[in-house]
């Protein structure tokens, strides 16, 4: 049974992140209220517990889940096991933090009168293209 272990997060809106989970590969993300177990590799429940949760059979045949908790400071701490970190390691935060960080500006933008155009890739960056749609 592989150990599960929980790491610090900035994440605090649960829809960007749901969202950005699915433009990491996963689209059958749950969110729930109240925290429920994961659940391991054999199909075990676990005591660790989610309030975001993308099941084992959406990550891999001998996969736990991952999930992530919302604490009390109203962050999402990432609980992964140490199995699945080989794949889910610095590189995978670091582009679900990218892509999450995406769909917060532009959540925050479409909330200032701006309307997203899309994206693109110039010299290595990539660049958010905007419409200001305030009157």
């Amino acid at each position: 049974m592989s150990a599960y272990h929980e790491l610090k997060t900035a994440y605090k809106d649960a829809a960007c992140l749901v969202d950005a989970l699915g433009d990491m590969g996963y689209n059958e993300v749950e969110m729930h209220e109240e925290a429920v177990n994961l659940v391991g590799f054999l199909g075990d429940t676990r005591p660790e517990k989610a309030n975001i949760i993308v099941r084992r059979k959406n990550i891999g045949p001998a996969a736990n889940d991952i999930g992530f908790v919302k604490r009390a400071d109203g962050t999402f701490g990432a609980i992964i096991s140490n199995y699945d970190s080989g794949k889910h390691n610095t590189s995978w935060l670091n582009g679900l933090k990218r892509a999450y960080t995406e769909k917060v500006a532009i959540k925050t933008a479409a909330k200032n009168g701006f309307k997203y155009l899309g994206k693109k890739i110039v010299a290595g960056r990539t660049q958010i293209q905007w419409l200001d749609v305030r009157s």
